[in-house]
């Protein structure tokens, strides 16, 4: 038997974070008390007509360009007929046959992934089961939604993630949706199948509605391994839809090719055709730098390729760090406090960046100024980076409560070393075998006897510099 082949395609669901809904002006806030963000149209009611929503079909198109698709001048969208209590009017508004945006790709790690097409609908509503009672919530009835689907290309379960990954920061950056799998913001299918060519695909299963990455690596590798095992044992692959269960870890079987829906698809009478040109035009002069480019600006600074992943997975930890950056002018500087102090700070606090004052940052920005100009030394700065977040005074005002100095004077700390080499000669002779050791004993003397006011850093330059003389 040859080897099976893998083959993965992927479509992608993200709620898009507009004001008001597709087709309706009610609030698109999804979180809300269930059904207060609702009207005539998300339910439904007779006599009631659907309205386009610009700034969804502006994102959209921000999307299309930054996917690098070529996009339909003219809106066109087309009704999806099935009934479902999650849908009250008995039909979806989507873009079956008009796409808004075709033939995309992006540029990850070196790999170019390509893209079919995105298009444009309204979502469902959200259903909930409450003491065995199948509740339904239509806040989310009527969301603007975004399809991405991708091209089957995809051989296994680490490459199909990379690709959602760098989605998922392309819709942050551009602020086109929050990308928050957990609150249904970002919802993913996957249809895997197995094949001994690589050029003919084989039966093709379908994975509904997964709701992490996790899962949807996890969901690949068991579906690999079940088609596998079917396939290996004579048995053939059922063309279905299957979703995925967090408990058993398993893909469990929902319905088969035979009881696919027919969704007699037509154009949709109450939205006309649209001329979109003119909002084309305003999304690429308004599009915003996409992951790719920041992952190259942030490379221009030297940062670390671990750090660089981190900024570009925490949108709000990135904005903080280019704006800090932009005046401190000093990358592993700003890395120091803002990524690994500022975030674990905040981490045990539970809290997120966003909640910060912005206030705070200003301040921390004119203690990195102090710090990189010598004014204070990194001790120093330790305690006043944590009354910053405590407290509502300025940095001048921490470092006169605290009476804190620098010694300007290097002669001074010259001698203090010079001193201790002499009185310390046999810890001295370990400086080559043992120098991180011997240097932490150095500048710990030194700032007792100066009571914090040297700077660490002059001061194990001077004791490199005497070492090296004897």
């Amino acid at each position: 038997m040859h080897k099976l082949i893998p083959t993965i395609g992927v479509e992608i669901h993200t709620v898009l974070n507009t004001k008001t809904k597709m087709f309706s002006n009610a609030p698109n806030i999804a979180n809300a008390l269930p059904n207060t963000n609702i009207n005539e149209v998300d339910l439904g009611l007779p006599g009631a007509l659907p309205s386009v929503n610009e700034s969804a079909v502006v994102k959209a198109i921000q999307l299309a360009l930054a996917l690098d698709m070529t996009i339909d001048s003219n809106l066109k969208f087309d009704r999806k007929n099935y009934f479902y209590q999650d849908l009250p009017k008995g039909f979806q508004i989507t873009q079956q046959y008009y796409p808004i945006g075709k033939n995309g790709k992006i540029l990850v790690d070196g790999n170019i992934y390509h893209i079919s097409d995105i298009h444009i609908e309204e979502d469902t509503a959200k259903q909930i089961v409450v003491d065995g009672h199948l509740c339904l919530d239509y806040n989310r009835c009527g969301a603007p939604l975004v399809e991405i689907v991708s091209q089957p290309q995809f051989h296994d379960a680490k490459q199909t993630v990379i690709y959602l990954n760098e989605i998922k920061r392309i819709l942050v950056f551009l602020d086109l949706s929050d990308g928050k799998m957990e609150n249904g913001s970002l919802r993913v299918d996957v249809n895997v199948s197995l094949s001994d060519n690589v050029d003919q695909l084989g039966t093709k299963v379908e994975i509904k509605n997964i709701n992490s990455f996790v899962h949807v690596s996890s969901a690949i590798n068991h579906e690999i391994k079940r088609q596998t095992d079917l396939i290996s044992s004579g048995k053939n692959v059922e063309q279905e839809t299957r979703r995925w269960d967090e408990t058993t870890q398993q893909t469990v079987a929902m319905r088969s090719k035979v009881d696919a829906i027919d969704y007699r698809f037509f154009c949709e009478p109450n939205v006309i055709v649209i001329d979109i040109g003119e909002q084309i035009i305003q999304a690429k002069t308004r599009i915003k730098p996409i992951p790719n480019i920041v992952r190259q600006q942030l490379k221009s600074l030297n940062l670390k390729p671990i750090i660089i992943e981190q900024l570009l997975d925490n949108y709000e930890l990135y904005k903080i760090f280019s704006y800090v950056n932009n005046v401190v002018k000093d990358p592993n500087l700003v890395v120091t406090w803002i990524i690994v102090e500022l975030t674990g700070r905040l981490n045990s606090l539970r809290i997120n960046y966003a909640d910060v004052p912005f206030k705070k940052y200003e301040t921390l920005i004119t203690m990195l100024q102090f710090l990189k100009d010598g004014e204070i030394n990194s001790k120093q700065a330790k305690v006043i980076f944590d009354e910053i977040l405590d407290t509502d005074f300025t940095v001048k005002q921490i470092i006169e409560k605290h009476e804190f100095k620098q010694v300007k004077n290097e002669q001074i700390i010259v001698d203090i070393v010079q001193r201790l080499i002499n009185d310390n000669n046999e810890l001295v002779k370990q400086y080559v075998s043992r120098p991180e050791r011997v240097e932490k004993f150095f500048v710990g003397q030194v700032m007792k006897i100066t009571k914090g006011q040297a700077n660490p850093e002059i001061t194990i330059g001077i004791l490199r510099k005497l070492v090296k003389a004897i």
